[in-house]
């Protein structure tokens, strides 16, 4: 799949049709408006990054590398309203993506998440991955239930794995998905 022409329409639950297409040079004042007009600090607490610091919104549009990060947007009309990525790890974790969404308080539930991530693990496919990885806190129980519906399943636990920008530490489940059949070994 060649991802710079990858267009896609998708209904919500609500009948709502949005656009699934990547990130693109023009979209960095969409993307900053998302997160910073758009979004509660609830909303952002549990993502790795600020993604409220115009530094590194900028860095993610000054280095678009399709290879290392398929960043896929959602857009209602002229409005973005999601942000789903697949990060490639690099070295010897070459073979692993990792799975990030972000959506906006009125298309969370409505099926949008489960249709971005369905899109991503295609894509992570395409790209030869063997693996997928995601990082949820373990609050978050209706996203690792997404997660699991898609297939993946819990490998680990952590505890107090994530510091919130106040300070707060929270437990972090490890998703993984399997893209490649299993080795087994007989001795």
């Amino acid at each position: 799949m060649k991802v710079k022409v990858y267009r896609k329409f998708v209904n919500t639950s609500s009948r709502l049709r949005v656009l699934l297409r990547p990130m693109a040079d023009g979209d960095q004042t969409a993307v900053s408006e998302m997160f910073c007009r758009q979004a509660s600090d609830n909303d952002v607490r549990f993502l790795k990054d600020d993604v409220r610091d115009p530094e590194l919104v900028a860095a993610w549009f000054a280095h678009l590398d399709y290879e290392r990060v398929v960043p896929l947007l959602a857009l209602h009309g002229d409005r973005l309203v999601g942000d789903a990525t697949l990060h490639r790890r690099q070295g010897s974790g070459r073979h692993i993506g990792e799975l990030r969404i972000f959506l906006t308080k009125e298309f969370r539930g409505v099926g949008l998440g489960m249709q971005m991530l369905k899109e991503l693990i295609d894509i992570g496919r395409e790209m030869g991955l063997h693996m997928l990885v995601a990082e949820v806190v373990s609050d978050e129980l209706a996203v690792i239930k997404a997660f699991r519906k898609l297939g993946f399943v819990r490998h680990a636990e952590f505890d107090d794995y994530f510091m919130d920008a106040a300070g707060g530490l929270h437990d972090v489940s490890i998703m993984v998905l399997s893209l490649a059949g299993r080795k087994e070994y007989l001795f």
